[in-house]
């Protein structure tokens, strides 16, 4: 229970505070990262800026389970990078 409600606690805090930065330099930060196939239009602000509260809220109750998935995703893509650039390799393109 006591984790549930500071996961929420952050989650409401981390929310106010990139809705309120979102006029401001969070904006300009996620269209620069984001590929305009994920952009979304005039509700970014919301599905952005509750994807961050979600990930922030995570975060802070659980840290060690959040770096250890990102250090697994990222071996898992960088994998899969080098598999798929050695099978390219492989297939002779005519």
């Amino acid at each position: 229970m006591t984790v549930t409600l500071i996961w929420l606690i952050a989650f409401a805090v981390i929310l106010f505070l990139a809705l309120r930065a979102w006029d401001g330099s969070l904006r300009q930060a996620v269209i620069r990262r984001i590929p305009a196939i994920l952009q979304l239009g005039g509700d970014d602000r919301w599905v952005w800026s509750i994807a961050l509260a979600v990930l922030g809220a995570t975060f802070i109750v659980n840290p060690v389970s959040m770096l250890l998935t990102l250090i697994l995703l990222a071996l898992i893509f960088w994998i899969a990078k080098r598999v798929g650039c050695w099978l390219m390799r492989r297939v002779k393109l005519h």
